[in-house]
């Protein structure tokens, strides 16, 4: 099967299921992880994107960027990928993304739906999502890890040091100098390490330069979590994960599923709920609004 043909194929299932009254299979994961000794979290893009923060929206984008739209953009998306944007539009597009996703909007409704399912229940949160809606939902800080990166702190491009610094006086000062029409920023805006004077750079994965000490702070105590995990009943709730980087979550979640005889994989999806046949009954998709499906579970669990 090509590339396009599995696409193609989950496009479908993903149609189906949005269509189907999905009530039984709801409550059959709510039971699933009442039941659960261990319960490991992997969420995603569209688990934000449930609730507004979703970059491959027009609507989103003209509501919360219209200057990107009169531009002729169609999504953030597009426009913080643009290969034709000057140096300093892209640091402004930057900054003003950062602001809006990392600080300045609310915390989503799914991540508190969340939260209220695993309260007081022994879990730990894999992510790569850069906006930090786990911290700022509530979650227990010390069993989150998102390994790839922070928005929120900057770094020496050189490095010079390990020292990180808080990057939101540094964003907000980049938006209130830049061009309101055209996203450009000033130079003189553009942040220097105080050490040594280089250029600061987002402190994410990625580049050789990259400092881990601080995204990598819960790796131990996942890794214990996850040895655990292994025994007993273990539920891997996914959680808006795609292709972008399905080698972090998608991909490790099945097939611990597949190897754990006592595990189930309940993936939320909008679109790409699919799980592989040979999971059988432990394999559970769920698609359709991903931030409705956890709304329904957290009520059919009080």
């Amino acid at each position: 099967m090509t590339y396009a043909e599995r696409m193609a194929a989950y496009a479908a299932d993903a149609r189906r299921l949005a269509e189907t009254d999905n009530t039984a299979d709801l409550r059959r994961a709510v039971e699933l992880l009442q039941d659960a000794e261990h319960i490991i979290i992997g969420g995603a893009a569209g688990l934000s994107a449930a609730g507004g923060l979703d970059y491959q929206s027009e609507e989103v984008l003209k509501r919360d960027f219209p200057a990107l739209a009169a531009l002729g953009y169609t999504t953030l998306w597009q426009a913080l990928w643009d290969e034709k944007r000057t140096y300093l539009q892209k640091q402004g597009m930057i900054a003003a993304e950062a602001l809006w996703a990392r600080y300045d909007f609310p915390v989503v409704q799914a991540y508190r739906d969340l939260l209220a399912l695993v309260a007081g229940k022994n879990y730990f949160v894999l992510s790569s999502n850069i906006d930090d809606q786990f911290y700022k939902a509530g979650f227990d800080p010390d069993r989150v890890f998102c390994p790839q990166n922070s928005i929120a702190d900057f770094q020496c491009s050189v490095p010079c040091c390990r020292e990180l610094w808080d990057g939101e006086e540094i964003y907000r000062n980049i938006v209130a100098h830049m061009d309101p029409v055209t996203y450009a920023c000033r130079e003189e805006d553009l942040p220097r390490c105080p050490r040594c004077g280089a250029p600061l750079v987002r402190n994410m994965r990625g580049r050789d330069v990259f400092i881990p000490d601080k995204v990598m702070a819960n790796r131990a105590s996942f890794e214990a979590f996850w040895a655990e995990a292994a025994e007993g009943k273990t539920i891997f709730l996914e959680l808006g994960v795609g292709f972008n980087s399905p080698g972090l979550i998608r991909h490790p979640f099945q097939r611990m599923t597949l190897l754990w005889p006592d595990a189930h994989l309940i993936r939320m999806n909008r679109d790409y709920p699919s799980v592989p046949k040979k999971l059988g009954d432990r394999g559970l998709p769920l698609g359709g609004d991903l931030g409705e499906n956890l709304h329904r579970m957290a009520e059919m669990a009080r």
